[in-house]
């Protein structure tokens, strides 16, 4: 009988015991965060103080919630900051002055870290009615389509590209043509999307804009929204097709020879 073999195996054993197994349970969940839900109690009372005296409060509040999320939390966690995000957009009776706009820009920026949820809910205030299409509700639907984009979620792309090429303020057609350079990572059919409507209406206004003459009203016109929107949807069709140009001419150049390539 070969006595070796009990002492190899023996051996086998304990070196197999020593090792650290390959195969684990996966760690639990965190679970909920109870200072998380602290926060968000305080941040709903900052909210519904009538005179807005907290808001600094808030914003403090805001950015901490923030700062979690990017390090990540638990999906109930999760959820639970998305849905004091939008509280702070749509609780309370009273709508916070135009002029105090800081507790809303605060909530805006952090919505665009939160993916599709954030997503939905920048859009949906974008539309409210408490944030009518007035002058000075401007400033803040300007950041409202700036973080949409920023959620990179692709299922507002439509939306955004007919913010881009239909609204009737030439600052947002600017800022929602600023968001969809965000989706400079998806996939060639989107970016190509873009580019296409894009420069549909980048095209229609270079052309009014040039034809010149004192009594031409829609060529001023046409002037002063590409002064608006230029630098920022140039920057955009560069970040989508990896080139970079300044005029539409040249982009038309460009996408006439290369729409059909792969970029």
């Amino acid at each position: 009988m070969n006595r070796t073999l009990p002492r190899c195996l023996s051996a086998l054993v304990t070196l197999l015991g020593s090792l650290p197994a390959l195969a684990q349970d996966p760690a639990p969940g965190k679970g909920p965060d109870k200072e998380i839900a602290e926060k968000i109690e305080t941040l709903k009372d900052v909210v519904l103080d009538k005179k807005f005296a907290r808001d600094n409060e808030g914003v403090q509040i805001i950015d901490w919630l923030l700062e979690k999320t990017k390090a990540g939390v638990d999906e109930k966690d999760q959820q639970a900051i998305v849905k004091a995000l939008d509280g702070v957009f749509t609780a309370g009776p009273k709508v916070r002055p135009p002029e105090k706009p800081e507790l809303y820009r605060g909530a805006a920026a952090a919505l665009g870290y939160c993916g599709v949820e954030g997503a939905k809910v920048l859009k949906n205030v974008y539309l409210n009615k408490r944030f009518p299409e007035r002058k000075e509700w401007l400033p803040l639907r300007e950041l409202l389509l700036k973080y949409l984009g920023r959620t990179k979620d692709e299922s507002q792309v439509k939306f955004l590209t007919k913010e881009a090429r239909n609204n009737h303020e030439a600052a947002l057609q600017a800022a929602a043509g600023e968001a969809l350079g965000n989706f400079d990572e998806s996939k060639e059919p989107i970016r190509k999307e873009i580019v296409g409507e894009l420069m549909v209406t980048y095209g229609e206004l270079s052309e009014k804009a040039g034809q010149l003459g004192s009594q031409n009203i829609e060529a001023q016109n046409a002037q002063d929204r590409l002064a608006a929107l230029k630098d920022k949807w140039n920057t955009t069709l560069g970040k989508l097709t990896r080139q970079n140009f300044a005029t539409f001419r040249e982009w038309q150049d460009w996408y006439n020879k290369n729409k059909a390539q792969a970029w």
